[in-house]
Order: C-alpha cells, then sequence, then structure tokens
C-alpha cells in the first residue's frame, strides 16, 4: 500500500489517469448491463425462424422494399409503438426477432417490445450482419 502512495505521489498523471480509466470502464460495464438488450446471430436469428419466431423490419418502406429478411413484416420504427397491438398481438407468445440497418434502432425496438411483456430480441449488426454472413433476401413486398 505504502508503494501505491509512493507511486502515486512521484506520478501524479499516471496515477489520475489509472482512475479515470477505471472509472470509464466501470460505467461502461453498467451501461452496458443496464442496456437490457438481448442480441442473436444471424445464425441464432435462422434457428429461431425455424422455430417460429416473426421476424420485424423496422427500416423505411424504401429500405424494405430493397431487401428484406424471408418472410418479415414491415414497421417502419417511428410507427412501431402505434401499430404494436395490431400487428403483433397474436406473436405475443413467440419469439419477435426485429432488425434494422446495423442493430441500433433494432436494439430499441426490441427493448421497447420487452417492456410491453412481448419476447423480442434483436438481430446484433442488423440486415448488414445478415448479408455479411451471406444470408438470402427477398426483394419487394
Amino acid at each position: 500500500m505504502q508503494q501505491i502512495i509512493e507511486f502515486s505521489g512521484n506520478h501524479p498523471y499516471l496515477a489520475g489517469l489509472a482512475v479515470v480509466l477505471t472509472m470509464v470502464l466501470i460505467a461502461n460495464e453498467f451501461r452496458l448491463f443496464s442496456r437490457k438488450g438481448i442480441d442473436v446471430s444471424p445464425s441464432q436469428t435462422v434457428a429461431l425462424m425455424n422455430n417460429g419466431a416473426k421476424v420485424v423490419d423496422v427500416r423505411s418502406a424504401e429500405r424494405f422494399h430493397a431487401g428484406h429478411i424471408m418472410g418479415a413484416a414491415h414497421i417502419a420504427y417511428e410507427e412501431l409503438e402505434a401499430k404494436i397491438d395490431k400487428a403483433l398481438k397474436a406473436h405475443k407468445d413467440k419469439f419477435i426477432i426485429v432488425y434494422d440497418d446495423n442493430g441500433m434502432q433494432g436494439a430499441r425496438a426490441s427493448t421497447m417490445l420487452r417492456g410491453l411483456e412481448y419476447k423480442a430480441v434483436n438481430l446484433k449488426g442488423g440486415i448488414a450482419a445478415w448479408t455479411s454472413d451471406s444470408l438470402p433476401l427477398e426483394k419487394g413486398k
């Protein structure tokens, strides 16, 4: 303990940097823990789809029509809250996989759905991860 105090006195900038980095690390861990997001990989998504999961694309209509996961329903993120009951109530007992372009809005949408007691998960990396794994897309409606 004495050596730590002596080192801190001799190297205040290094000691301060160590304290700041420790605080940043702890804050980051709390942020990740509090996000409460459940992310699934593209391969896990396929497995869930094979077991009856509902897939929801929260991107814009233009992006949806340009290419989406086969069988995905389209509900734009901005309209999700208003259309949840009508579009997803029948699927409340099944997993709902939400995705967007890169996983950011999908994570927020899945968190919102979990708050309403849906079993929602986010496709980690969104459609970008799906296509990077060479999985097929459906175009049009």
